[in-house]
């Protein structure tokens, strides 16, 4: 086998080779040497005199392409280059690229099990947020520390894999050292730079942050280190470094927002997700500090991070007006979330988060509820497709149903059963992944694996719960409202004929399908929709609630489609809403998009009827206005009022998106598209 890691190593595959070191061993050994190997190996990309490093796009040219790291998965196989690799291989070579494969295999046949058609955009995924703070308060030489206190207690493989990870930590960072210590600076300005960053490079992240500076350095390290995921609760972990600095003279806001804005595009560079800002602090005390502003401020024209502000009733006016101003832009930064609603709802939820730790918490991902370097959340474990339910329960049931109470009440006993599915399929997962897909690095820097001698995956971090995607229940609403009035109510159209023109797409009766999308509408402040609304959203989140996950915590509702409400439609046949198979889905746990006629009073009132503090997973909603609302003090104090009624209506978060010229002159050409805008 040694030979077999020469010369995968050779080869450039270093995370191969490091995984195949030690056959034998236990998978967090393995997994951890192939992550010490990986950095080891890898080199940094060429210091171009950036306020940050390292910087860009993460790149390993050339090296760990068959077999690379995962922030989410442990590790990426491809199959596909390995075969490429094989042709025309040497006997040496190709009995390697073998033995790497058979090794594979055996491991992915371990995390096996029958797929379900309920994935919606997540299937066993798992964002995370390293703990930043502790490693800019302590250093990493404190970890190393706290290992070898472990091991003194007894031998323990997933401790012994730390130090290999430390090792690689180490290795890594002496090799962006080395490349700045041989850069040769253009100006004055750029040796200066240079320099700066030498020394907190030689110092961070092993020691402890001396500085602002040093401590923002050592975050966008841990950043990286980490594969680019989220950036956390960014402005609440460096505010005292900041502060400090600032009050010594040797740092200024302008200094704050350039870095910051280097970060941010670090950040984007990479596709990474999630930071926080604003919100309390470990007392429930308001947290909006300086870096609040030069995070919002720095965020303008960026794609990501996904930044959200956590939104409190005393939240200072200046930053209400640099968030409505960065809002304007158009990036959709940054996501609104009302933090007192998603505390209630956390301390509701029997997930055990103590007092102080709420002030870490922070959407990952999309915008996945989790505790920031504290906490393992399944983000995203699984999903459910409300519609795809829906039509089989319709199937069986329209055809003899003698009211919607009995169609209503099949369906619950289908969701029901679907989601007791979906929470034995991810609890198998769980179990699957505790035992043979081992996340070294999130072990490393997720409190309380260390302490506890225990593995991420295996439950080693404080919290840990499960977060379902819960797609299309504005569809359901729209559908079931329909049934109800066309079936039952009015007697427009008997069940068995309404079922045969779903199965066959409304084929020829285009103008039953348009009388469907006459009936009530959730979105519109319409009982007959907002009541549904809040029985089924009700319902489903609760099912998830009641159960446990394998790892620890429960199971929270959320409704994060991203870019997946299109594809999770595809496989739904026609539903009564009027939508045709395949048609997309909901966008966001709001109305249909298009469909909310009455304006955004009457739209925040029918989200109100939805119990959203059930769902601590985050609801997303997204809303749209012109441009034209944000650009007067008094346009922008009545989107704030509109905001703000939203969050006491029991909203938790909305997604603002601000319409474009673009946008509006296809609208003025072609209305029918754009039923819902708002100018």
């Amino acid at each position: 086998m040694q030979t077999v890691c020469a010369i995968l190593a050779n080869l450039g595959e270093n995370y191969a080779a490091g995984f195949l070191e030690q056959p034998e061993a236990p998978p967090v050994i393995r997994w951890s040497r192939a992550v010490r190997r990986r950095l080891e190996g890898m080199q940094p990309a060429p210091y171009e005199s950036t306020r940050l490093y390292p910087c860009g796009a993460q790149r390993n040219p050339g090296r760990d392409a068959v077999l690379s790291s995962s922030y989410s998965f442990t590790w990426s196989f491809n199959r596909a280059e390995l075969d490429r690799r094989l042709d025309g291989a040497d006997t040496a070579t190709h009995d390697a690229w073998q033995t790497l494969r058979r090794e594979m295999d055996a491991v992915e046949k371990q995390l096996s099990q029958p797929a379900i058609p309920h994935i919606v955009g997540g299937n066993g995924y798992t964002h995370s947020i390293p703990n930043y703070g502790r490693v800019i308060r302590e250093g990493l030489d404190s970890y190393e520390q706290r290992v070898h206190a472990g091991l003194e207690q007894g031998p323990s493989d997933f401790l012994l894999g730390m130090l290999d990870v430390l090792a690689g930590v180490r290795a890594w960072r002496d090799h962006l050292v080395a490349e700045l210590d041989s850069t040769r600076a253009v100006d004055a300005e750029a040796a200066f730079r240079r320099q700066r960053l030498l020394d907190a490079l030689r110092h961070v992240p092993f020691r402890p942050a001396r500085n602002f500076f040093e401590a923002v350095v050592a975050y966008n390290f841990i950043f990286y280190l980490d594969g680019c995921d989220n950036p956390g609760r960014v402005d609440f972990e460096l505010e005292p470094f900041y502060q400090r600095d600032l009050a010594e003279g040797v740092t200024c806001f302008a200094e704050a927002e350039s870095l910051f804005d280097e970060f941010w595009r670090n950040v984007d560079a990479n596709s990474g997700w999630s930071a926080t800002i604003g919100g309390c602090d470990e007392t429930g005390q308001a947290a909006y500090g300086d870096l609040t502003l030069a995070c919002l401020r720095a965020a303008r024209g960026k794609r990501r991070p996904n930044l959200q502000l956590r939104i409190r009733r005393d939240m200072p006016d200046e930053v209400w007006e640099e968030t409505l101003h960065t809002v304007a832009t158009g990036t959709g930064l940054p996501a609104l979330h009302n933090e007192e609603e998603f505390l209630r709802s956390l301390r509701e939820a029997d997930l055990g988060i103590a007092e102080a730790d709420l002030a870490y918490m922070n959407g990952g991902g999309c915008t996945e509820t989790m505790i920031h370097g504290r906490s393992n959340v399944g983000s995203l474990d699984a999903g459910i497709n409300l519609p795809l339910v829906l039509v089989g329960t319709l199937e069986r049931t329209l055809p003899e149903a003698k009211s919607f109470a009995e169609v209503l009440d099949a369906y619950r006993t289908d969701l029901r059963r679907t989601v007791a599915d979906i929470v034995a399929y991810v609890n198998r997962d769980q179990e699957q992944k505790s035992r043979w897909r081992p996340q070294p690095v999130r072990s490393l820097l997720t409190d309380d694996c260390i302490e506890r001698g225990i593995e991420f995956n295996a439950g080693g971090a404080r919290y840990n719960w499960s977060v379902i995607n819960i797609a299309g229940l504005a569809n359901v609403v729209d559908s079931l409202a329909a049934v109800r009035e066309v079936v039952f109510d009015r007697a427009e159209i008997a069940g068995p004929e309404l079922a045969a023109v779903l199965a066959a797409n409304f084929a020829g009766r285009e103008p039953l399908r348009q009388r469907l999308t006459r009936c009530p509408r959730f979105g519109n402040d319409q009982p007959a929709a907002d009541e549904l609304a809040r029985d089924v959203a009700e319902f489903v989140f609760r099912e998830f609630l009641g159960h446990r996950a394998w790892r620890g915590g429960r199971f929270l509702g959320s409704c994060l489609m991203f870019v997946t409400y299109a594809q999770a439609g595809k496989g739904v046949a026609a539903t009564p809403d009027g939508r045709l198979a395949g048609a997309p889905l909901a966008d966001s746990a709001g109305p249909v998009q298009g469909r909310d006629l009455n304006g955004p009073t009457a739209c925040i009132k029918s989200l109100g009827a939805i119990p959203h503090h059930l769902a601590p997973g985050t609801l997303v909603v997204n809303a749209r206005f012109a441009a034209e609302h944000f650009r007067t003090p008094a346009g922008r104090a009545k989107l704030r009022a509109l905001f703000r009624t939203y969050f006491d209506l029991g909203g938790m978060q909305m997604q603002v998106n601000v319409v474009n010229q673009e946008l509006l002159r296809d609208a003025v050409a072609h209305p029918e598209n754009y039923p819902n805008l708002v100018v």
